[in-house]
């Protein structure tokens, strides 16, 4: 395994960076001064000697044992976790559980710490896998603690209560591999006193990529030739895909089709967008003028609920946010899932079990999404009031909660294909994907170098 551990580092070092639709926006990786305790550095390195299925779920081992958890971690997230480990503390004395985030933000860099850590055996007892792709490959390899059996014996996980998409997601092979603790698809976030001041009507769930384009043209300033604001952020690339009809592999898994026609035509709309009506930033323009959403530079933004973790503290313009426009073929947004995993090598099992199942539960995803951070895996939590009602400072309506839940209860929600090479698929795409913002490949040429670079991942 070990080998296989450094192979998938040395991949995701080379990466031209994950999907945009998988990842919330990077918090700040400064720490909070009211940070919760971390630990220096994971703990839980320990050589495992069996991968015994535990047959118990929550009664931890004999004496205090400690369990490290990791997430990409910073500011705002450190700060929502630690309600929820206060609370584990007081119920679960028996268990040290200690919160040691990575203080990465969602950035590649993440990825690289955790599979550094796996491959030199000091990988944390329980962890987020983000960006999506990594999870089937993590399972694949055999990274990751197999959950049924302590799933079976635990009252409080009712998968009844989870949204289907979110409990699929974490099976391979049909097997459990992680709890999701959250997850919500990609909707639209706007900035309404943009909209007002343009005289452009505010977005709806009934908008096509019509609607979007002619607004982004609107809503695009310049000066000199310079750009002063984007009528439209970029969008996840595969949510317009599947919206057109297309796909990124056949239903077996064993071939890209990325080059139909309806795929071909997502990636041409969204080249003309960025390159030619230019309501869209490049490249350039992103790696030069840093967030442009929260600094009022980006009319319209596309991602997950957890960019509230951001957008909860814009103090300069009201926001809000609605479902995704509508391709030739509907809606299908992009379904970010917070995978929540046990590493197969950890000494305490069932109390790692204990933690996953308490932050994946009904009351440590309240603690943390009450703040206004991430999107609950639950059906139950979304319909409650502090959820629905919950409201930013320069929020508009309540929409920065119901336009993703109205997605997935109307089934317009997709996960990442789960697949044993995710990773090394999203790689093959990612050193491609720049191409179509920046029209230095056609569209055609890109979904053909596309196909062409993943069946060959596919092929090894």
């Amino acid at each position: 395994m070990g080998g296989i551990g450094i192979a998938l580092l040395a991949s995701a070092c080379s990466s031209g960076g994950s999907p945009a639709s998988t990842t919330a926006p990077a918090a700040s990786p400064a720490a909070p001064t009211t940070a919760p305790t971390v630990a220096a550095n994971p703990t839980a390195a320990n050589q495992a000697t069996t991968t015994t299925k535990p047959t118990a779920a929550a009664a931890p081992s004999a004496g205090r044992v400690t369990v490290t958890f990791t997430v990409p971690g910073g500011q705002a997230e450190n700060s929502d976790f630690k309600p929820v480990f206060d609370a584990f503390a007081k119920e679960y004395p028996n268990i040290d559980a200690q919160y040691a985030p990575f203080n990465t933000g969602y950035t590649p860099e993440y990825m690289q710490k955790l599979l550094t850590s796996i491959a030199g055996n000091v990988a944390p007892d329980v962890f987020k896998i983000n960006p999506s792709p990594y999870f089937g490959t993590l399972a694949n390899q055999g990274t990751l603690y197999e959950l049924d059996a302590f799933v079976k014996a635990d009252s409080t996980i009712d998968f009844a209560d989870y949204f289907t998409p979110h409990v699929e997601a974490c099976q391979y092979k049909g097997k459990l591999y992680a709890l999701p603790n959250d997850g919500a698809p990609q909707a639209m976030w706007y900035n309404v006193d943009a909209f007002k001041s343009a005289g452009v009507e505010l977005p709806t769930k009934d908008w096509t990529w019509q609607n979007l384009l002619d607004a982004g043209k609107q809503l695009t300033k310049t000066s000199n030739g310079r750009p002063l604001q984007f009528g439209v952020g970029r969008p996840d690339w595969l949510s317009w895909v599947w919206s057109n009809g297309g796909d990124l592999l056949d239903a077996d898994g064993l071939k890209c089709v990325l080059d139909t026609p309806e795929a071909i035509a997502a990636f041409q709309w969204l080249q003309d967008a960025s390159t030619r009506s230019k309501v869209m930033p490049s490249p350039a323009d992103l790696n030069q003028q840093g967030d442009l959403f929260t600094t009022g530079r980006e009319a319209t933004a596309f991602g997950v609920r957890g960019s509230l973790g951001t957008y909860r503290d814009i103090k300069t313009f009201h926001f809000d946010a609605v479902q995704l426009p509508k391709g030739q073929k509907g809606r299908v947004a992009q379904l970010a899932i917070g995978y929540t995993s046990l590493w197969i090598k950890t000494k305490e099992p069932q109390a790692a079990y204990t933690v996953a199942a308490f932050v994946a539960g009904k009351e440590g995803e309240r603690l943390r999404i009450s703040r206004g951070f991430a999107f609950p895996s639950r059906k139950s939590l979304v319909e409650q009031d502090w959820f629905q009602k919950y409201k930013a400072p320069m929020s508009a309506s309540f929409g920065i909660n119901t336009a993703f839940a109205d997605e997935l209860l109307a089934d317009e929600a997709r996960v990442w294909p789960v697949h044993p090479k995710g990773m090394q698929i999203q790689d093959a795409i990612n050193k491609q994907i720049d191409f179509l913002w920046d029209g230095k490949k056609s569209a055609p040429q890109i979904a053909t170098d596309m196909v062409a670079a993943v069946n060959e991942v596919l092929k090894r």
